[in-house]
């Protein structure tokens, strides 16, 4: 009985395959080869895991369950506060900033602020991860995939 939802998900992913294995490549490249296989792997281990790995200690007589070590951190409601307005605000200066300037420019630019504001990384950290994050969003769907995104208000619809 533990392992129903496991067994929900399997077969929800091997129906997932078996549907779209007859697609044409370019229609199952992304439901099929990027989130159905690599989900029915991750169930399968997951099975096998519960099948062949160590019984919990609570079975083994040890009384608990062995976990991983627990730590609880009680933070003042100000600290929480400031947080959750600041999550809030990186986010929804991302979402302007899409708006405005059209993904391609506005995600590798927060993730550059982000990176040296919040992160506190070096300027050439910074950068790589620009330049990585700019190269998956015009190098993959862009140029590879042929997605063209749209532009942002300042820059014309």
């Amino acid at each position: 009985m533990n392992n129903l939802f496991t067994y929900f998900l399997f077969f929800i992913f091997l129906a997932a395959t078996v549907a779209g294995w007859s697609w044409p490549y370019i229609a199952k490249l992304m439901p099929v080869y990027v989130a159905a296989i690599p989900g029915l792997i991750l169930v399968v281990a997951q099975l096998a895991r519960d099948a062949f790995g160590k019984a919990p200690a609570a079975e083994t007589g040890g009384g608990s369950i062995d976990m991983d070590e627990v730590y609880t951190a009680q933070l003042e409601s100000k600290v929480e506060v400031r947080r959750t307005l600041l999550f809030f605000a990186w986010f929804i200066g991302g979402a302007l900033g899409i708006w405005l300037l059209g993904i391609v420019i506005a995600l590798p630019v927060l993730v550059l602020l982000y990176t040296l504001i919040e992160g506190k990384e070096s300027w050439t950290t910074s950068l790589v991860i620009t330049a990585c994050t700019f190269l998956l969003i015009w190098g993959l769907f862009e140029y590879m995939l042929e997605t063209r995104w749209p532009a942002g208000l300042l820059f014309g619809y």
